[in-house]
């Protein structure tokens, strides 16, 4: 079958093409230790940068007499997402981000790693048309801030934001095509009043 630029070209006209630079991120959850005197609309607002995360099936090889094949075995697997924040003159995106990564092990407490579930929280990816309407979206479940990389500060850089990357580690995600079953049901807090809920 020939490449036919036609059909091309209609189907360009007729849906248009996704563009990296409409979205938005929206955490829905966040342990409420790790927010202080800030709301999670200070941290959702600023997201510059953010992924649709892909999925890995894990797979071994099947020797068997012939070919050898790749085969599918156990769950999915997935990999940590990068997460940018422009940061407000009081660094209010730094302080929420380095307290919820504390809260992982918490260094004024002898360095004891918390329960998971009091320091997981949840957000959602959306991608956007040119009209602001929402096309796809992830909700990346029991979600933790597992890296908060450094801010750079220079003397020679001028006219230009702070900003800082967190790499985001998550136990699954779902869209409105793949949801999760009662085999990978999120965990339930021990103690609900950990974590804030913020829907608006």
């Amino acid at each position: 079958m020939l490449y036919n630029l036609d059909k091309f070209t209609s189907q360009i006209s007729s849906k248009g093409l996704a563009s990296p630079n409409k979205f938005y991120l929206k955490f829905t959850k966040i342990p409420s230790a790790a927010l202080g005197n800030s709301g999670i609309q200070d941290l959702n607002i600023m997201c510059e940068s953010a992924v649709l995360a892909g999925r890995n099936v894990q797979s071994l090889l099947d020797r068997q007499y012939g070919l050898n094949r790749e085969v599918a075995y156990n769950g999915p697997t997935y990999n940590p997402i990068s997460l940018s924040f422009l940061c407000t003159k009081d660094y209010t995106e730094k302080r929420i981000l380095d307290r919820w990564n504390n809260m992982i092990v918490d260094i004024s407490k002898g360095y004891d790693v918390a329960y998971y579930n009091n320091y997981i929280g949840e957000m959602t990816v959306s991608a956007l048309d040119v009209t602001g309407k929402e096309t796809y979206s992830i909700h990346y479940k029991e979600c933790w801030p597992k890296t908060v990389n450094q801010v750079e500060l220079n003397h020679s850089t001028q006219n230009t934001a702070a900003r800082i990357t967190v790499e985001m580690a998550y136990a699954y995600w779902e869209s409105d095509d793949i949801k999760t079953n009662s085999v990978g049901t999120s965990v339930t807090p021990n103690n609900p009043t950990e974590l804030v809920i913020n829907n608006s």
